[in-house]
């Protein structure tokens, strides 16, 4: 069996967020279960490229090989890709496309169609109503109506939650649909070193405190839609009556690192909230597992793989709404709220009266979104299909 991955960009293309994770996770999954995974993809790395081989399929281990396409035109165009993914596709048996607004996406859609392949697509969140708003909104409508309408007849869509499955449904009335979440790796956030709130946030922030009663924890790219600054807000409330509490913001900028500052300056929360850019993995396991809680408002998630990694390492979460992560309370992994900032202080109060059980949060995430979980039905997908 035969995988052909294909995507606009891909590991260590980090900086895209949490899709970059998710897909590496799968094809090494998928690898380390025999399956042969090719990816086709690019040399994007948001405003930079890779520095990697191009236009060749590199051996990363026995199963996984990664062909990097070198782009002319950055996050816009290859014409090695438009020439070469043809014959990737045709050596497959199955097609994983992700994303839907790029140029990638068409050309592997209309070649898989052609060559009749078995395909898969995952949105990745662009089909939701806030995604279609904001920016290029009839560029996007044309888009969808000119170049994936005509070719969506014959494939599955992948959904990584059934807020996304709605969003799918919305716009294709017809679509065969698979709700399959996105998957974390529990074993990585298991016995990670304890350490101190007070060292946590002298080695992130360089700045030394006496007392720290809660640390909170954020992360995403720095972008509107993240809701930074509803959880900053909330947090200057909470202040008020929790002095030492701190807040840690973690992410690469996205155009919004301007605005959290200055807000951040006009609240006089210089010493109280710290914005600490992008952080490695290594990093992130020891903010997740010694953090009092991750916090995330985002305006949208159609599923948030930081929540599964946080829930992984034992840590409660605070979350909106507009996340799928509905159950959360019911299975007393954290707190599951309206998404502005009156809500969001009232649960960082409620947080502080609250136990959990960090052995049965890892339990509920463990049971539910691990990759040998995911994987396994991703193999039964593409072999059944």
């Amino acid at each position: 069996m035969r995988v052909a991955i294909i995507s606009s960009s891909f590991y260590p293309a980090i900086l895209y967020g949490g899709p970059i994770s998710a897909t590496w996770d799968i094809a090494n999954g998928l690898a380390e279960k025999g399956i042969k995974v090719y990816v086709s993809t690019t040399n994007a790395n948001f405003s930079t490229k890779l520095d990697v081989k191009t236009n060749i399929f590199l051996k990363h281990s026995r199963n996984l090989f990664i062909k990097y396409y070198n782009e002319e035109i950055l996050n816009y165009f290859s014409l090695k890709f438009i020439l070469g993914v043809w014959s990737d596709i045709k050596k497959a048996d199955f097609i994983y496309i992700q994303y839907i607004f790029n140029y990638t996406v068409f050309f592997s859609l209309l070649f898989s169609l052609i060559l009749r392949k078995r395909v898969l697509l995952c949105p990745r969140g662009c089909l939701s109503t806030r995604a279609l708003k904001y920016k290029h909104r009839i560029k996007k409508k044309i888009w969808l109506n000119l170049f994936i309408k005509p070719l969506v007849s014959n494939i599955i869509w992948q959904a990584s939650s059934y807020i996304e499955k709605k969003d799918i449904l919305n716009i294709f009335k017809e679509a065969k649909i698979v709700e399959m979440a996105d998957c974390v790796i529990c074993d990585d956030f298991n016995n990670i070193n304890k350490i101190s709130k007070l060292d946590l946030v002298y080695n992130t922030t360089n700045q030394r405190f006496s007392e720290i009663s809660e640390l909170f924890f954020s992360m995403g790219r720095l972008h509107e839609i993240k809701g930074f600054d509803i959880v900053i807000d909330a947090f200057h409330l909470f202040l008020k009556d929790n002095p030492n509490a701190k807040l840690l913001i973690a992410g690469s900028d996205d155009g919004y690192k301007n605005k959290l500052i200055e807000q951040i300056s006009k609240l006089n929360l210089e010493k109280s909230v710290f914005l600490i850019g992008n952080i490695n993995f290594k990093l992130k396991q020891t903010l997740l597992a010694n953090c009092s809680a991750f916090v995330l408002a985002s305006h949208f998630e159609s599923f948030g793989i930081v929540i599964a990694e946080s829930l992984a390492s034992g840590t409660p979460v605070i979350i909106s709404n507009k996340t799928p992560w509905k159950d959360i309370e019911f299975n007393k992994c954290g707190i599951f709220t309206e998404n502005n900032s009156v809500s969001f202080f009232n649960a960082f109060c409620s947080f502080k009266t609250m136990e959990f059980d960090r052995n049965k949060i890892k339990d509920y995430v463990t049971s539910k979104f691990d990759i040998n979980i995911i994987i396994n039905k991703f193999i039964h997908l593409i072999k059944n299909t």
